[in-house]
């Protein structure tokens, strides 16, 4: 499968998205929104712990083919749980001194279900990083599109019998998880152990069994990225809390809509990462050729997606009802920001092949304490449009770290990527082999 069709199968998750964003806020109001965001963003922060970094990690082993993919999924299962499972105990018990400030207005019972759930999307992260290394991007979308579908339409059905409730949405983005995980799990199995007519020798020898000595190189080599992570999560999520903490949680329901409407941004960049780290089993060489010219192709769809989102912005009101008004101006300035971490994540892909863990995770911890620090000053001086104008810096900021970083460690000159007017060619020549084939 070509590499603009598999990109453009993970498109299709676009779409999706756009439903979510816009049926959530409608089916919740903005305090139910905010309640909903700030319990599915504590189990986030449980995957940014628990993940040990092992998603970034398993590109370069087994790029390298360090170790067999059954060895591989079996010690990264077990290290997953067992951390996503220690993680969720510590939050669910640290959840009540933080009731009267970072989680204030959001029910307990939310918290408990979002950390169980927690569990299941630590599952599914792993599984399907599994099926996308090995090139099933079919099968990767594929459980991707089933659990927003999934996941779309409980939330209507909770809309019915929970109406602006946010326990509606949590159950539904529950089982979306745990569904998700368990598919894909069942693919691996059949997939890596029990498939293809293996021998009884063969598959005893797939055994998902852990191992101590790969668990230790995992964590070793996961290390830095998993401090990347949490720095992640901090300038990426917290500012919800934040502003939680120093405004209210409606105004949280307010802000998670306009975040969650300008990450459309990032499915261009997701769908073109996703497509782009399997091939870059290869010479570091050829990596950044490759990561260059993907990124120059998806700035410019990037660019195009951000620039139809801010004319659409003044229709924030009749979108998502007249209460989330105040969306469309936070949108706007969100977008910047959104472009360039998009272009951050697939400058990225070629540093994690070549080994820059330790970079990474510098830079993220650049953003994070960047991102919290003008996000706090930029609420408390002007509310919502603060916080997200802030953010939207820190992103811009860190992107230029990474892109010097891309240059200097790759030697390709920084004009391979930005838009040429050669690239025009590509979407001409692939226009017209589609229409060919019908």
């Amino acid at each position: 499968m070509s590499f603009a069709r598999q990109s453009l199968g993970s498109l299709l998750t676009l779409g999706f998205g756009v439903a979510v964003s816009v049926l959530l806020p409608r089916v919740l109001g903005p305090e139910a929104r905010g309640e909903y965001q700030l319990a599915v963003k504590l189990a986030g922060l449980v995957l940014a712990v628990a993940q040990w970094g092992i998603p970034e990690v398993l590109l370069q082993l087994m790029a390298d083919g360090r170790a067999s993919t059954a060895r591989l999924i079996g010690t990264s299962l077990s290290m997953g749980l067992a951390g996503a499972a220690v993680t969720a105990v510590v939050l669910g018990l640290a959840a009540p001194l933080l009731r009267d400030n970072l989680l204030r207005g959001v029910e307990p019972l939310l918290l408990w279900l979002t950390l169980a759930g927690s569990l299941a999307s630590l599952v599914g992260l792993l599984a399907r990083r599994f099926i996308q290394l090995g090139g099933r991007l079919d099968v990767y979308n594929g459980l991707d599109v089933g659990r927003t579908l999934l996941f779309l339409a409980m939330v209507a059905l909770g809309g019915i019998l929970l109406p602006r409730q946010a326990l509606g949405p949590t159950i539904a983005w529950l089982l979306g998880e745990i569904t998700l995980a368990v598919a894909a799990t069942a693919f691996l199995w059949q997939h890596v152990r029990g498939g293809g007519g293996r021998s009884p020798e063969a598959r005893v020898s797939a055994s998902w069994s852990p191992e101590p000595a790969l668990a230790k190189e995992l964590a070793r080599s996961g290390a830095p990225i998993q401090l990347g992570l949490l720095g992640m999560f901090v300038g990426s999520e917290g500012g919800a809390f934040v502003l939680n903490a120093n405004l209210d949680v409606a105004t949280v329901g307010i802000y998670s809509v306009a975040l969650s409407v300008s990450r459309l941004v990032l499915q261009v960049s997701i769908a073109l990462r996703t497509a782009l780290q399997p091939r870059l089993v290869t010479i570091e060489q050829d990596s950044a050729a490759l990561t260059a010219r993907v990124t120059r192709h998806g700035l410019l769809w990037m660019v195009v997606v951000a620039f139809a989102l801010a004319i659409g912005s003044p229709l924030a009101p009749l979108v998502f009802t007249s209460e989330f008004a105040a969306v469309g101006p936070a949108l706007v300035l969100l977008l910047p920001g959104m472009v360039a971490y998009g272009v951050w994540q697939l400058v990225a892909s070629h540093l994690l092949r070549i080994g820059r863990r330790g970079l990474l995770a510098s830079i993220a911890w650049l953003f994070g304490l960047t991102s919290m620090v003008l996000q706090a000053f930029g609420a408390q001086a002007v509310g919502l449009t603060g916080a997200a104008t802030g953010l939207s810096i820190a992103y811009i900021l860190a992107t230029v770290v990474v892109l010097t970083a891309f240059v200097h460690l790759s030697g390709r000159p920084a004009r391979e990527l930005l838009p040429a007017p050669a690239d025009l060619a590509f979407y001409v020549g692939l226009t017209r082999r589609a229409l060919a084939t019908r």
